[in-house]
């Protein structure tokens, strides 16, 4: 296989390993909420801050990140197929409870182990093949287009539920979310570990334009008259929970923990995606979920990145006190409204990191 052929096939796996039920839903939510321009708020730091993650830092250093925050990069990926799963039986659990006349909650419990099961085998898939699956599942859902109602689409909104003035508020945490996020995927740092020392990148930059694609598609999903009911854009959305989440248990097996904790990891996965699908499924949950990925894993990035090694558990426990006085913010500004007061979720984190990171280097 040709560097070229690598390349594209990198490119192509990461764009399905970052093809979530963020990315194939969200901007739906926000279209709601703030109209287009909410979406390109959401769709330009998304892409953008993904793939220069492959720019902005070396071959080697890559390594020693991934050693340094195995566990945290392992917990990211674990709250990530949980994500998924909830997902899959929070919307597809009233589906197949429908075909087959039973409860919403029997519904949501056989699309999450269908789900789980079909990923927990793809990840102990060798890895090359995995990823050249995950290519595949992107081609595959590039298909998608081709059954789209082209000739009925709706306009996308200018306006939602709230201003402009209020995205303004909100800006600062979709930002410090997708540009540091990417930071703890363990499938980013997979793909960057491929590229060889001195080489450039390139499959980032294919991860671009073709994630970018993937959200294109959402956008012309969510102008269609049909919805997540056209059986093609479900078929998509199902592909990719699937794929997405084989990638990430696959590189939580990869890690160098111990296998209990891999186990308790993958266990723990499992666990709290079918217990908010089942207990909690509710858009609110959703936005709860995301929530993970606009305060709480961006603010761990951004210790990560300001001290060298492993942070230790005094800063850990000091910026998690930072965090936890935050959540309510940023969850009353997605649930309620954005206020003014928004900008603190990413205010005050980012001043503790500063400060815990001064103390670290005068220690």
């Amino acid at each position: 296989m040709t560097r070229s052929v690598q390349t594209v096939l990198s490119g192509l796996g990461l764009a399905t390993s970052w093809t979530w039920c963020i990315g194939m839903f969200a901007p739906i939510v926000i279209g709601q909420m703030f109209g287009w321009p909410g979406i390109l708020a959401f769709a330009i730091p998304n892409v953008l801050g993904c793939a220069l993650f492959g720019y902005l830092r070396s071959r080697r250093r890559s390594m020693a990140e991934t050693h340094d925050h195995a566990f945290a990069m392992a917990c990211f990926s674990a709250a990530t197929v949980a994500y998924q799963l909830f997902f899959v039986g929070w919307l597809g659990g009233p589906v197949l409870a429908e075909a087959m006349a039973t409860e919403r909650s029997d519904g949501a419990l056989l699309g999450v182990f269908v789900v789980f099961g079909a990923a927990l085998a793809l990840a102990h898939l060798p890895r090359p093949m995995l990823w050249a699956l995950a290519a595949l599942g992107f081609v595959a859902s590039l298909a998608t287009f081709a059954f789209l109602p082209w000739g009925r689409m709706n306009p996308l909104p200018a306006t939602g539920e709230f201003t402009l003035a209020q995205l303004g508020f909100v800006l600062p945490t979709i930002v410090f979310g997708f540009m540091l996020s990417p930071n703890l995927d363990l499938t980013f740092h997979r793909a960057r570990q491929e590229v060889p020392e001195g080489a450039r990148p390139t499959n980032f930059l294919v991860f671009g334009f073709a994630f970018a694609t993937m959200l294109l598609l959402t956008v012309c999903y969510l102008k269609s008259p049909q919805g997540l009911t056209n059986p093609a854009v479900r078929a998509h959305i199902v592909l990719q929970l699937i794929l997405t989440s084989a990638l990430h248990l696959s590189e939580i097996r990869a890690t160098a923990l111990g296998g209990r904790t891999r186990g308790v990891l993958i266990f723990l996965a499992l666990v709290v995606g079918l217990g908010a699908a089942v207990l909690a499924p509710l858009e609110d949950t959703y936005l709860r979920f995301l929530g993970l990925y606009g305060l709480v894993f961006p603010a761990y990035a951004a210790l990560a990145l300001r001290t060298v090694g492993r942070p230790s558990l005094w800063a850990i426990l000091g910026l998690g006190v930072v965090v936890a006085a935050v959540v309510p913010i940023i969850d009353d500004a997605f649930l309620n409204g954005p206020g003014p007061a928004a900008p603190l979720a990413v205010i005050l984190p980012l001043a503790a990191v500063a400060l815990i990171g001064r103390r670290a280097k005068s220690t």
